[in-house]
């Protein structure tokens, strides 16, 4: 036996498992950088995996970065919803368009 249960970490793309692991709940900020022309956002997961993401670019299915602010991003999750992290792991839901 290869250990009762355990789950082997392998996902199949577009599977619920790995929509749950690609929720911005299972990811914390750990850092911003905004230039003139462009962004991005650090994100953490709890593997410790660093995932860096530019403007507007998924994070996954609907879930698109959409601005960035000195202490917090903003990801756009469909038209009238959107998901607002900080540094201290806060994430917010409103409807207010930015």
């Amino acid at each position: 036996s290869t250990g009762g249960g355990k789950r082997s970490g392998l996902l199949v793309a577009g599977s619920e498992d790995e929509k749950e692991e690609m929720s911005l709940y299972n990811f914390k900020l750990v850092g911003i950088v905004k230039g003139k022309f462009d962004g991005y956002a650090s994100l953490i997961n709890s593997n410790g995996e660093l995932m860096t993401l530019q403007l507007n670019e998924e994070l996954s299915t609907g879930v698109r970065l959409v601005e960035l602010r000195q202490n917090e991003a903003v990801f756009q999750k469909n038209e009238d919803l959107y998901l607002i992290i900080n540094f201290k792991n806060q994430i917010k839901e409103t409807s207010e368009e930015y």
